[in-house]
C-alpha cells in the first residue's frame, strides 16, 4: 500500500487523487482524438468528458457515504474528502448516466450513439482507477490463504489483490470495446456488451472481496451486476430488432 505518491513541506500527492486525474485526462485524450471517426463533434466530446466525470464522481461518493453512513455522522466537510477513496463505481454510473440523458435530450443528440462512444472510455477509466485502490489500499480482497496476496500495513494476513486483478480485466474489456466500436454496429450495442461485460467481471471478482457484506448470500454490487447484466441482455435484444444506422452524434 502506498497511499501518498509524493510529499514535500504543504503538498502531498494521494495516488487515489492521481490516478483518477489521470483516468480523466487519459479519457479525455483519447476521447478528443477518436471523436471525428465516430460523428462527434471534437468540442462535445471533450465537454462530455468533464461533465460525465464530475457527475460520475458525485455519484460513487454520494453512494459510498450512504452505504457507511454511520461513519460520516457529525463527520461535516469527511463527506467530501476523496484522499482515501470512498467511491462505488455504480454510484458513479448511475449519475454519469442521468446526467448523460439529460444532455442528449436539451440537445437533441441520439443516446445510444453518445452511449457507445464513451462504453470504452468508462471501462479504461475503471481500470485505472482500480489501480489507484490498490496503491490506497481500499477494495481489499479476502485473506490469500497460502496463496498469492499483497500484505497491506494496516491488514494482515496477505490479501488477494482483487483490485488489480479487476484493473486487468477492465483494460480487457476497453481493449475489445474499442476494437469492436471501430466496425459498423447498431446504436445501443457498444453499451450493451460494456454492461455486459463489466457487470459480469464485477459479479464474479466480488466473491474475492473482503470489504463486502451479503444480502441474500451475495453482496450488493453482485445484485447490481446481476440488474446490469440483465439489462444488457434486454438492450441487445432491442437494438437487434431495431433496423436504424450510426447517425452523426
Amino acid at each position: 500500500m502506498h497511499p501518498v505518491l509524493f510529499s514535500r513541506g504543504p503538498f502531498t500527492l494521494y495516488s487515489y487523487g492521481f490516478f483518477l486525474a489521470l483516468a480523466l485526462f487519459l479519457s479525455l485524450w483519447i476521447a478528443e482524438k477518436r471523436a471525428a471517426g465516430h460523428g462527434v463533434e471534437r468540442g462535445v466530446a471533450g465537454d462530455l468528458v468533464f461533465l460525465l466525470f464530475l457527475a460520475g464522481l458525485a455519484g460513487a461518493r454520494l453512494f459510498y457515504v450512504l452505504q457507511h453512513a454511520g461513519d460520516y455522522r457529525g463527520g461535516g466537510w469527511r463527506v467530501l474528502d476523496l484522499r482515501e477513496g470512498g467511491l462505488v463505481w455504480y454510484g458513479g454510473f448511475l449519475a454519469a448516466a442521468a446526467t448523460g440523458i439529460v444532455y442528449a435530450r436539451l440537445r437533441r443528440r441520439p443516446l445510444l450513439g453518445l452511449c457507445d462512444f464513451f462504453a470504452p472510455l468508462a471501462a479504461l477509466a475503471q481500470a485505472v482507477g482500480r489501480i489507484g485502490c490498490f496503491f490506497n489500499g481500499c477494495c481489499y480482497g479476502k485473506n490469500a490463504a497460502g496463496g498469492w496476496g499483497v500484505v497491506f500495513p494496516d491488514r494482515t494476513p496477505a490479501r488477494v489483490p482483487v483490485q488489480l486483478y479487476e484493473s486487468v480485466a477492465l483494460f480487457a474489456v476497453a481493449i475489445f470495446l474499442f476494437r469492436l466500436s471501430s466496425g459498423r454496429r447498431r446504436p445501443g450495442e457498444i453499451l450493451a456488451a460494456y454492461l455486459f461485460l463489466a457487470g459480469g467481471s464485477r459479479f464474479f471478482l466480488e466473491f474475492l472481496r473482503g470489504d463486502q457484506t451479503t444480502v441474500a448470500c451475495l453482496t450488493i454490487p453482485q445484485w447490481t451486476s446481476l440488474l446490469f447484466v440483465a439489462g444488457a441482455g434486454v438492450l441487445y435484444g432491442a437494438v437487434r430488432k431495431k433496423k436504424t444506422d450510426h447517425g452523426k452524434i
